[in-house]
């Protein structure tokens, strides 16, 4: 058996494993890396619509206070869906960016605020943000809040969230 040849084989063998592994190799680090980065992704886009949805709903309820046929019913569905949302801002803090968390803290806060003047009292710090109503800063809040989640959930081109307002301030046409 020539040695020169058993040699060459196994050089040749040893460099098509190395060709073969080296791709394999990154490929698959790749693909842990990716796996990693999106694993959070769906329970935080839940979590995000969960919160997004009960601020929604919550406001809702504390805009017909007085509408409400039964007030220690609706009361209670108010002490409900406030309840829920901090405890939701409170699970973002577990799962979101730092910019997310300050953002749900925040809309916890305006929602507050916005509880306070639909229940008749007086919002105390609408001087502190120059005359702008408790609504008004909860929208711009939810606002960023949207933003934040989606950057951080890698959607492309986070801040293109269409506008809240009341009235689209957008041209006709």
């Amino acid at each position: 058996m020539d040695l020169k040849a058993v040699v060459t084989s196994v050089v040749l063998l040893v460099v098509g494993a190395m060709v073969g592994l080296v791709p394999t190799y990154l490929s698959e680090r790749r693909k842990e890396r990716h796996a990693l980065a999106t694993r959070w992704d769906s329970p935080l886009y839940e979590l995000c619509k969960d919160f997004a949805t009960t601020v929604r709903q919550f406001v809702h309820l504390v805009r017909r206070y007085d509408r409400a046929i039964d007030e220690k019913v609706h009361a209670a569905a108010v002490n409900d869906h406030h309840a829920r949302l901090r405890g939701l801002a409170q699970q973002i803090r577990l799962l979101g960016s730092e910019e997310l968390q300050l953002t749900a803290r925040e809309v916890e806060h305006h929602a507050w605020w916005v509880r306070q003047v639909c229940e008749g009292g007086e919002d105390e710090l609408a001087t502190y943000y120059d005359g702008k109503p408790a609504e008004d800063r909860l929208r711009a809040a939810m606002h960023r809040l949207y933003v934040a989640s989606r950057h951080q959930l890698g959607v492309s081109r986070p801040e293109d969230v269409a506008t809240d307002d009341p009235i689209d301030p957008r041209p006709a046409g």
